[in-house]
């Protein structure tokens, strides 16, 4: 690579792909003048400069990715694919009215564009005079019905037939959008039930207190996804001690490190979960460090919010004896129902049907439950419920358990600028609010067979 940048140093794709290394090995600030040096030589290639723009927001550098893509857009102001791309952009660091602009310039070129009529919608609260029903509807009567489009807009109608209270119609469309996305992928639900009960049996008794080799105290915000997790982690990363960090994989690459060395005939996510139990805390901490530094910040705490890091509370602890584990609960039905009309972008593919949500759920309940026995005392559990109605108490509860003195900032999350990338980028902007608590009650007749799977395992309802 520097063979053939010392030859040809404005090669902006070998620039690139220096900067990914950069980053992957920690190195975010020479990572990001690797970026710079490539926007330099894109010139007016607008298709240049969108490929800097996709690295710097894979870097969670969305401010300066702004930049490259207004630079692309006043280059090329009828690619519909720019425009899209800034508009999740401005959606992301909270500007929804630039985003709702853009989305509507893309329409202006594209009026059936689906990720544009569904962005519209989930920007606001679609009225009944101010919708994009009619649109979306129009451009459903054209999508290929098994298509990708076709679920796009099948979500965004159950949003705004939602928002609209003519909860019939969104529950035909989010079934309709479920049903497309899971004939689009390969999911066998028995493996993750397996994976939870070989994990399970991978930590079969109380683990002891370890010693601490690294001098961090992370914080690991954890649980199923809509349960909370992005509201919480951006009221702690209001908090002048703790930088919230977002997303990482830092800690599923590190075990996965940890497992290829100890046993290297774990092929498979099931070999994988048989591993676990037998792994060391100091590799893995030593690892997700090095990995986690480019997002870290520079404040004395951070916090690592990847839901999925609920398999690996017992090695989280291992790598990390002081770290505080943060786990997100939420009303069984108001979490799966919000789940279950959420389109996630690769992740979690037990969320497009109900039979196989509700027996995952059931399995991260029997995991959650162990986690608490074979960890007592160190795993707080806050309840979403708790967090909206309660939520000065809950929050200084929190902070305590933290062992975080109180700060006032941490009232004012919604003020909070920072770039979110979830689902919940638009909720978390605003203040408190707890329409969304009883919500799936309106469906209470479509979540029947659900609630008898989950009554059945013996979950509390009520």
């Amino acid at each position: 690579m520097e063979d053939r940048l010392a030859s040809a140093p404005g090669d902006g794709q070998c620039l690139l792909q220096k900067a990914e290394c950069l980053l992957a090995l920690g190195r975010r600030d020479e990572a990001l003048a690797s970026a710079a040096s490539a926007e330099a030589h894109a010139g007016e290639n607008a298709a240049a400069l969108d490929a800097v723009g996709e690295f710097l927001v894979h870097a969670h550098a969305h401010l300066e990715a702004l930049r490259i893509y207004d630079r692309a857009v006043a280059m090329a102001p009828r690619s519909a694919v720019l425009l899209g791309k800034r508009a999740v952009l401005h959606r992301v660091l909270g500007n929804f009215e630039l985003a709702a602009r853009d989305y509507e310039a893309v329409l202006a070129l594209s009026p059936v564009d689906a990720e544009a009529l569904k962005g519209l919608a989930e920007l606001l609260t679609q009225t009944a005079e101010r919708n994009c029903i009619a649109a979306m509807e129009a451009a459903l009567q054209d999508a290929p019905p098994r298509s990708r489009q076709a679920a796009t807009l099948h979500f965004g109608l159950a949003k705004s037939y939602e928002d609209l209270g003519d909860h019939a119609a969104s529950w035909r469309h989010v079934s309709a959008a479920n049903r497309l996305e899971r004939a689009a992928i390969a999911y066998d639900p028995r493996i993750d039930r397996a994976v939870i009960e070989r994990i399970i049996a991978g930590f079969p008794d109380t683990e002891p207190v370890r010693s601490d080799t690294t001098g961090e105290r992370p914080i690991f915000i954890l649980g199923l996804p809509r349960t909370g997790t992005t509201l919480v982690e951006r009221i702690i990363g209001c908090h002048s001690q703790v930088h919230a960090a977002g997303e990482l994989t830092a800690l599923s690459e590190a075990i996965g490190i940890a497992v290829k060395h100890a046993s290297p005939q774990s092929r498979d996510w099931l070999g994988y979960a048989s591993a676990l139990g037998a792994l060391d805390g100091g590799p893995i901490a030593r690892e997700y460090l090095a990995r986690a530094r480019a997002h870290r910040g520079v404040r004395p705490r951070f916090c690592d919010k990847s839901t999925a890091n609920f398999f690996y509370c017992a090695l989280i602890l291992r790598a990390f004896p002081h770290a505080h584990i943060v786990h997100l609960t939420r009303h069984p039905l108001a979490a799966c129902y919000a789940i279950y009309k959420t389109r996630f972008e690769g992740t979690f593919p037990f969320s497009y049907d109900l039979e196989e949500l509700g027996d995952f759920y059931v399995g991260y309940r029997r995991l959650m439950a162990h986690w608490h026995r074979v960890l007592p005392g160190r795993i707080l559990d806050v309840a979403y419920e708790d967090v909206v109605r309660s939520f000065e108490p809950t929050l200084r509860g929190l902070l305590e358990h933290l062992e975080l003195p109180f700060e006032e900032a941490c009232l004012e999350f919604h003020a909070n600028p920072d770039a979110t990338m979830t689902a919940s980028a638009v909720q978390v902007r605003q203040p408190l609010y707890d329409s969304s608590l009883e919500l799936w009650r309106n469906y209470a007749g479509e979540l029947v067979s659900l609630r008898a799977r989950l009554a059945g395992a013996g979950i509390p309802l009520e």
